[in-house]
């Protein structure tokens, strides 16, 4: 989920910085409520881990010490700026058109950096374990990074008309898309041919099918949906792990060793399942109060 509701801030910071006054409209009405709950579920997904994996949790945060500490420089500019936007008044050079393309600029730069680490643990470019150190050099130099952030972006670019239900950039839904599809694919083979199996079917159709279904009568009315489209990234997002787990760092680590186990790993089920179904509440009843807004101003414009 949160990589999911990030995904959505990520793809309306892009719209904002591309065509301010095209997207401001649908991008705003999303993001401006959304973002603490993005931060809520980044919150419960750190919780959690250093639940499930606590002998692991801070050898990575070492090795990921200057990338995350750039990430956290820029959640606090993301908050900010979207706040100073949101509700303060502006006067002079600082107005409201400034503030959240700066709010769009850090949401884009940060969402680079959590694509980098993730990069990372997937196929361990760049990593070393035994010295506990993270190289930008090595990991810019294994040929599957840039192709794996580049398919990131494109896949981004090609469901942000779909998602905002922005019709002048529809015509870049599919092939940016199928693009974005294509060079992720071939990111994963570069890290190691074994990351591809058959399973990857489930996320490249998924993805896929979202932009087609765009282009249908029937289909649109379901991926503009807001609830509905994050309930499907969440699949597909959740489907990826298909791919990799049980292993990280370019399947050198076991992560199943490192796992909590005995009467911790039940209380972490417990807690994840209960906590994570009230998220989950919390995000379709928000969801759900966004559309009916949206229906009774759209019949208040009609009318």
């Amino acid at each position: 989920m949160f990589a999911t509701l990030l995904i959505t801030e990520l793809m309306g910071a892009v719209l904002l910085l591309v065509s301010y006054e095209g997207a401001r409209k649908s991008v705003l009405e999303y993001v401006v409520p959304i973002w603490e709950v993005t931060g809520t579920f980044g919150a419960f997904w750190v919780v959690v881990s250093d639940f499930a994996y606590p002998s692991i949790l801070t050898p990575v945060a070492y090795i990921f010490a200057v990338p995350l500490m750039l990430f956290l420089i820029l959640i606090i500019a993301r908050n900010s700026t979207i706040v100073f936007g949101e509700y303060i008044m502006k006067k002079g050079w600082l107005d409201e058109r400034k503030l959240y393309l700066m709010y769009s600029l850090s949401t884009v730069i940060l969402s680079l950096i959590v694509l980098v680490i993730l990069s990372s643990i997937i196929g361990g470019a760049g990593i070393d374990l035994f010295g506990g150190k993270f190289s930008a050099a090595g990991w810019i130099g294994a040929p599957g990074s840039m192709l794996f952030i580049a398919g990131a972006l494109l896949i981004g670019l090609g469901l942000a008309p779909v998602f905002y239900d922005l019709k002048p950039f529809g015509f870049l839904a599919v092939p940016a898309t199928l693009s974005g599809i294509f060079l992720s694919v071939l990111g994963f083979y570069f890290y190691s041919p074994a990351l591809l199996s058959a399973y990857i079917a489930i996320p490249v159709v998924l993805t896929l099918l979202v932009p087609v279904l765009y282009f249908t009568s029937i289909g649109k009315s379901l991926v503009t949906n807001k609830l509905v489209f994050v309930t499907l990234a969440s699949v597909i997002v959740f489907s990826l792990n298909v791919l990799v787990y049980p292993y990280a760092f370019g399947k050198s680590l076991s992560v199943d060793a490192l796992t909590t186990s005995g009467p911790m790993a039940q209380a972490f089920l417990v807690i994840t399942l209960i906590g994570g179904i009230l998220l989950g509440i919390m995000i379709a009843v928000y969801l759900l109060m966004v559309r009916r807004s949206n229906l009774m101003r759209s019949r208040s414009a009609q009318n």
